[in-house]
Formats: structure tokens, C-alpha cells, sequence
């Protein structure tokens, strides 16, 4: 079965199950989700495992020796992530609003960028609580959130309910004509908004330009700097850090840039030092598209490394 497919067939389904599991002490809840973390996690040990394999070659990459914790933590903050959802749909945001935080460094920015009637790009990669993050964001400045809706129309209809009580506005990006898009991307900056961009996109697309990371060529989407140099507006690379059930936005140095690869490289590489420290947040590294790139890296860096151990036998 393809996993678009599986992913049609199960929506549903797990949908009624969190929605009967939220209304259960927060406690059961985790338990029940730590069941199904268990069987995540019992992956792992599978004979030529696509997840123990990724998560290595990660390691390998960046010289980490914790690839177990890293994985294991990775599972307990989709559990996290799944309970806030289950939670959200059923009882609203209040509680998701109680477990999030505004880190100084976003604060910092945005006190310092805010004021040029511009508005701003916030971009973040794919991290477990990235999405449930914007009902924060959104009560702290106004946001407009960008969502790539599901092909499948069922599926499609049962995440707007989602997207919807998070609160704030979004722009639906997959199947609206691209023009139309970029209008209402370009009419939310002038009005002074926050977009937020969720992207660590690596395959060649429409307007993805050649970056770098982990020392491997990516291709990743130029609009955030085209839009940047055109408009004046600053770009704010973040990252979505869990601390169990707490989700914490994080900004690095926001910044306007003419160049649009410079631009673009600029967030490509504040992600990659995300990455690197907060690696469990980072669940999309398992994407098939990232996995290859890892495997690359980690064979640079062994290859790099062989002849420093081949000179030390001669020593």
C-alpha cells in the first residue's frame, strides 16, 4: 500500500480514537499512547531497520554516539504531539496555549524587527509540534499560517478542523493556483502579519533553488527570499523545541537579504544547527528524500575519517 493511501485509510480512524482518549485523565492517555510509542520504538531493533539505519547515519554525520536516545526520544514527542491534538480537537487550545512559550530569542526579534510595517516570515522545518506551535504565535502577533492541505478530500476537510481551532489564519497552498497564493502571501506581509512558513523541503520543485547542508547540495524553496528581497521583509529562521509536553518557539537572528541565495542558504543553515542540537525534534530526518541525504553525509564523513586512521597505523 502506498503511504499516501495509508495515511487516507487510518485518518479517521485515529481521529475517533485520540477524540475517546482526550476525554481520559492526561495520565491513561500517555500510557495508551506509550503503547503504541512501544511498538515505534521495538522498530528500531528490526533486522536492516530504515529507522536505525537514518538515525546512524545522522550521528555519523554530525559526530554524535546516541542514536537509541535520540530515536527514542523522537517517539515520546510524537506522543506529546498526538495527545495535544487529540486534546485540542476536543476541548480547544486553552491547554495547548498553557503548555507553549515564546522563547526570548523570538521575542528579541520580533521587538526588534516588528516595527518596519513589513511584516515578517517566520520559518520552521517539520518538527513534531511545528503546526500546534502557530496557537501561541498567533496570540502573540498576528500570524497567518501556510498549510499544504492533503490531496484526499475526506482527509483534507478533518485537518481544516484542526488548523481551525488552533486560531490563527491560514493560507492553503496545495491545491489553490500559485499566483493566488503569492497575492495573499504578499497582501498578509503589508498588513503587517507574521506568515509562517513550514519547510525543509529537499527534492528539486518549482522556484527551489540549490542549497547546502550537512555538506550535501539540497534544493529548497526560494519564495521566502524572493519575497524578502523584494519586499523589505525580514526573514526569521526558528525551530519548534519539546520539552515534553511544553512546546517552545525558537528564532535565530532575522535578517534581509538581496541575494536570494544567500538568503536562502541563510535559514537552510540556521536549520542545520537545529538540527544538530535538537535532533529528536527533528522527525523528518526518516522523510526517504532526507534519509538519502544523510547517507551521503555519513559516508563523507567516513571517508574523510578513513585516511586520518590509515596515517595513525602507520604512526
Amino acid at each position: 500500500m502506498r503511504f499516501r493511501s495509508f495515511k487516507n485509510t487510518v485518518a479517521r480512524p485515529l481521529h475517533l480514537f485520540g477524540f475517546l482518549l482526550a476525554g481520559l485523565p492526561r495520565r491513561i492517555g500517555l500510557s495508551i499512547f506509550g503503547c503504541f510509542g512501544a511498538l515505534a520504538k521495538a522498530g528500531y531493533f528490526v533486522p536492516g531497520s530504515h529507522l536505525r539505519r537514518t538515525v546512524g547515519n545522522f550521528c555519523r554525520a554530525t559526530g554524535r554516539t546516541d542514536p537509541w536516545p535520540i530515536y527514542s526520544r523522537m517517539v515520546g514527542n510524537f506522543e506529546q504531539a498526538l495527545l495535544h491534538y487529540a486534546n485540542l480537537y476536543r476541548y480547544g487550545r486553552s491547554e495547548l496555549l498553557a503548555q507553549s512559550v515564546i522563547d526570548p530569542t523570538l521575542e528579541r526579534e520580533y521587538q526588534r524587527l516588528g516595527k518596519g510595517g513589513q511584516g515578517m516570515i517566520f520559518l520552521v522545518p517539520h518538527c513534531a509540534g511545528a503546526v500546534l506551535s502557530s496557537a501561541r504565535l498567533s496570540t502573540f502577533c498576528p500570524t497567518v499560517l501556510l498549510v499544504r492541505e492533503p490531496r484526499d478530500p475526506a482527509r483534507c476537510k478533518l485537518m481544516l478542523e484542526y488548523v481551525r481551532k488552533l486560531g490563527p489564519e491560514f493560507i492553503l497552498v496545495r491545491n489553490t493556483p500559485p499566483a493566488t497564493v503569492m497575492r495573499s502571501i504578499i497582501r498578509a506581509l503589508r498588513e503587517n502579519k507574521v506568515v509562517v512558513g513550514t519547510t525543509d523541503l529537499v527534492k528539486p520543485e518549482p522556484d527551489t533553488i540549490e542549497t547546502r547542508i550537512f555538506g550535501q547540495p539540497i534544493y529548497s524553496p526560494a519564495w521566502p527570499a524572493r519575497l524578502s528581497a523584494r519586499l523589505g521583509t525580514p526573514i526569521i529562521p526558528g525551530y519548534i523545541q519539546m520539552d515534553w509536553p511544553q512546546i517552545r518557539l525558537i528564532a535565530d537572528e532575522g535578517y534581509v537579504e538581496p541575494d536570494i541565495t544567500r538568503g536562502t542558504q541563510r535559514w537552510v543553515s540556521s536549520f542545520e544547527r537545529h538540527f544538530r542540537r535538537y535532533p529528536s525534534d527533528w522527525a523528518f530526518m526518516l522523510d526517504k528524500h532526507w534519509a538519502r541525504v544523510l547517507a551521503a553525509a555519513s559516508l563523507q564523513q567516513q571517508q574523510i575519517r578513513q585516511p586520518d586512521l590509515t596515517s595513525q597505523s602507520w604512526t
